[in-house]
């Protein structure tokens, strides 16, 4: 899961494991896209133009007006939602966040049916996604050739048509609207990332839940790499190094990892996994202390990177390193405390080390960032009841108690 920030949003962005085409948008800044969608992309600029039509739905409030205007269970729905991902955010570990999120395919499936957007709001959303996307730098035609695609899709297929189009339904009119508004943009050439392909290959593998789907898939990838050169073989060996990985097979995983490092690709995400890779094909403890101290080195060569941050804590808290772990995240910068993961990350140490009131703060606390101030009042009043902080904890937990508590009191009068 990845955050951006704008003047008035805060947004997260999060994969659903589905290989069929969508993507929608939750109260909240939640932004939810299909692995299907993510694959079928042809270059970065089209992905990017279905995530600003999203951001257009959040920014112009179309979900929020569907809600006043509908007598229905709509608002509840999208709540159990939303609940249901930051439950997932609570646990396990902080590189499995993004891995919880995917696993809520089943759940938000629930609410795709009900968005169903006026051909207004979809007309102002493919406006705001627009002028987004190219503010951003990306190819304007790039959300035009997607949805161009997707509407020649739909004359073939009819009522198997791909599921975005059930509730964001393509019109003539909305086509050539986008067309006129790409014509009067400057031309602009985006040359797609590096991560990209690697997300699209990783989109991939995710999509496979079974181990004869993953050995399927294996064996496709193989067979593609065998005529891949310079940075698709580079993203090829990194595929067949997560393949491996989630076959528990450690060693090859390794093998294609450090492959993938050397055909003309460099990555935070490449480095992350040889790291990875690395740590999961040893038990020796001098070794992982050595790997540890790699991904160290990583940290301060993408000081920005939350990933190189993630990983990080993630080998110290696998080595029960839980006290450097908790100095670490209080004095870094690529997790500020404003931030979800670094509060989901500290209740997992501090529960490990039995300090049951920080653990149930920082719970809290994660909740009370995600806008979910009801499950945050309950954990923090979980962390009074624990009462096993010193005294300068336990007051910012009685305070932060009692605001949370009247926020939660001033909602309810509101609705």
């Amino acid at each position: 899961m990845s955050r951006a920030n704008t003047h008035t949003y805060n947004f997260f962005f999060f994969p659903i494991r589905d290989e069929t085409l969508n993507a929608f948008a939750l109260p909240g800044g939640f932004i939810a896209v299909h692995t299907g969608t993510i694959i079928a992309a042809r270059n970065e600029s089209e992905l990017a133009g279905v995530m600003g039509h999203e951001i257009g739905h959040v920014t112009q409030r179309h979900i929020a007006r569907m809600i006043e205007g509908q007598k229905s269970n709509l608002a509840i729905t999208l709540g159990s939602v939303l609940l249901a991902i930051l439950a997932a955010r609570a646990g396990g570990n902080s590189g499995g966040h993004a891995a919880a999120a995917i696993a809520m395919g089943s759940q938000a499936a629930m609410i795709q049916s009900q968005l169903n957007y006026s051909q207004d709001a979809e007309r102002e959303a493919d406006r705001v996604g627009l002028q987004t996307l190219y503010a951003a730098g990306f190819d304007p035609k790039g959300m035009e050739g997607f949805f161009s695609r997707l509407q020649s899709s739909n004359r073939f297929y009819e009522s198997a048509a791909p599921a975005y189009l059930s509730t964001h339904p393509l019109t003539v009119e909305r086509m050539a609207d986008m067309d006129n508004r790409t014509r009067n943009l400057p031309t602009r050439m985006h040359q797609d990332s590096d991560e990209f392909r690697l997300m699209q290959v990783r989109a991939r593998v995710l999509q496979a839940t079974s181990h004869d789907a993953l050995m399927k898939l294996q064996k496709v990838l193989q067979d593609e790499r065998k005529d891949a050169t310079g940075k698709n073989a580079c993203a090829l060996e990194y595929g067949l190094s997560v393949v491996a990985s989630r076959l528990k097979d450690f060693p090859t995983a390794l093998r294609h990892a450090e492959a993938s490092t050397a055909c003309g690709m460099t990555s935070a995400s490449l480095t992350r996994n040889l790291l990875r890779a690395r740590f999961e094909a040893t038990t020796s403890k001098s070794t992982r202390e050595k790997i540890l101290a790699d991904a160290r080195s990583a940290v301060d060569r993408f000081p920005l990177s939350p990933m190189m941050a993630e990983n990080y804590v993630d080998l110290l808290y696998e080595l029960d390193r839980h006290e450097e772990l908790i100095r670490f995240l209080r004095n870094g910068t690529a997790l500020p405390d404003t931030d979800p993961d670094y509060h989901a990350i500290l209740a997992r140490s501090y529960e490990k080390l039995g300090k049951k009131s920080l653990q149930y703060q920082h719970t809290g606390e994660m909740y009370a960032l995600l806008g979910a101030d009801e499950a945050a009042v309950y954990q923090y009043s979980l962390a009074q009841k624990a009462n096993d902080g010193d005294f300068y904890t336990m007051s910012v937990i009685d305070a932060r108690l009692r605001e949370l508590r009247e926020a939660v009191a001033q909602a309810k009068k509101d609705r």
